[in-house]
């Protein structure tokens, strides 16, 4: 399998357990709120069951995914805005569908990452040839900012060629 393809196919993968951590909070919705951690550990499962993934690729695109929802629980803690406003860029350029799922997971599972926002601190800093949701991310040594409408590899920086970057609060 090519680059390209590789990429792709964990674009692809984070995407889907992000509608399948989706699917999993509205079957809890009538129960007592399930961990965070249990419902992304079935959409990894599911990954490998249905062989989208490896074993090793589900735990990078879920860790992936863990670390998005962190941020925007500790973004909602901190800030008390909206989950809209988490996103620093003109929503129109989203595709619905992935806000939709953002912002479902988000309201159902508030309580949820309000307790685990303490743990999202740690989790804060992206890499490059991670997978991030949309968003934008700031170089962390030159401040240059990088926008993502969609579900993408995070590339070097294109001004000064670094790796680290975090999630502008702006």
């Amino acid at each position: 399998m090519n680059q390209e393809d590789f990429e792709k196919k964990l674009i692809a993968a984070y995407d889907k357990m992000m509608e399948r951590v989706n699917g999993f909070l509205d079957d809890a919705e009538q129960q007592a709120m399930p961990a965070l951690q249990r419902n992304i550990d079935k959409a990894k499962q599911r990954a490998v069951e249905l062989r989208e993934l490896s074993a090793e690729e589900a735990e990078k695109v879920g860790a992936y995914l863990k670390r998005d929802l962190h941020e925007a629980a500790d973004y909602l803690e901190h800030t008390g805005k909206e989950f809209s406003s988490w996103f620093t860029f003109d929503l129109h350029l989203v595709e619905e569908r992935m806000f939709d799922f953002f912002a479902s997971a988000a309201d159902k599972t508030r309580l949820e990452l309000n307790r685990l926002a303490s743990q999202a601190r740690k989790a804060q800093q992206y890499h490059t040839g991670e997978i991030a949701a949309i968003g934008t991310l700031v170089c962390v040594d030159c401040g240059c900012e990088m926008h993502f409408k969609k579900t993408s590899r995070i590339p070097p920086c294109p001004k000064c060629h670094k790796t680290s970057f975090k999630r502008s609060r702006n």
